[in-house]
Parts: C-alpha cells; structure tokens; sequence
C-alpha cells in the first residue's frame, strides 16, 4: 500500500492561538494566602475575552 492510500483518510487539522485575558476573583484572609490558592485551586472566572491570534494548517501527508 502506497503512502498516498495510506493517508487517503487522515484529518486536515490546525494549530490555533489564542490570547486569552481573564480576571479571576480569590477570597482568602489575605494577599499571599489568595496567590497561593490561584495558584493551587485557580478561583472565580468574572470576565474572559478571547483572541484568535493564528491558525496554521499542519501537514497531513496527503500531498495536496
């Protein structure tokens, strides 16, 4: 079996990047207890934008 027939049914597939800002809300005692919980446990999403910065088709084997 050729390379060719071999990959006739492989996906096309991307790599995408992305920027991503969020805030994130921690309640603790106080500011070096509240680092180490993000940190540790991550806390309350309250906004997220998100960016897509590139999208690049990766080889698939298929020739074309």
């Amino acid at each position: 079996m050729s390379d060719k027939e071999e990959n006739q049914g492989a996906l096309d597939t991307h790599v995408y990047t992305y920027e991503v800002c969020m805030l994130i809300q921690v309640i603790a005692e106080d500011e070096k207890k509240a680092k180490e919980q993000l940190d540790s446990q991550g806390g309350y999403v309250t906004s997220r934008e998100v960016t897509l910065k590139d999208s690049v088709k990766l080889f698939n084997g298929k020739g074309e």
